[in-house]
């Protein structure tokens, strides 16, 4: 769980620095380009050389099918939501649930004899007290008239 807590953490301050990137690689750009970036450009802006060789790799070690349908829509989509998306899911299935929660899910349903009989011993006693107090004006819950309460 904790791991899982600080991978999230370092995928969304990715997000957070691919998102600097992109607003700089817009000003690198010649063409005056505004909106959302692909992680492709982005890349391509400030490390191009890198994700050339990192293509060559992948595509001479591993099978063209691997950039061409995994890596390239990944890298169609904005970096900063890409790496954003994935840390928010993986903090999400991380996070801590309470103790209430897992509790109650691994004892669902299950109740000793003692625990129903110590339940009715103490529903007696109090059925016992209940008598001992004083009795209502009104007597009977069934005989209860709001009407003659109105009248006093």
């Amino acid at each position: 769980m904790v791991l899982g807590k600080f991978i999230g953490w370092v995928l969304i301050i990715a997000a957070l620095a691919f998102t600097v990137a992109e607003n700089s690689a817009q000003g690198i750009m010649d063409d005056h380009y505004f909106g959302l970036m692909s992680a492709y450009k982005v890349l391509h802006a400030h490390v191009p050389a890198e994700l050339i060789q990192t293509r060559i790799f992948i595509t001479q070690y591993s099978h063209l099918i691997i950039w061409d349908y995994i890596f390239k829509p990944v890298l169609w989509l904005p970096g900063w939501l890409t790496l954003g998306l994935l840390g928010i899911c993986i903090l999400f299935k991380s996070r801590h649930q309470s103790s209430e929660l897992i509790d109650s899910s691994e004892n669902n349903n299950v109740s000793s004899y003692e625990d129903i009989v110590a339940s009715a011993a103490e529903a007696d006693e109090y059925l016992e007290q209940d008598l001992t107090r004083l009795p209502s004006e009104y007597g009977e819950m069934g005989q209860f008239d709001p009407s003659k309460e109105a009248d006093k």
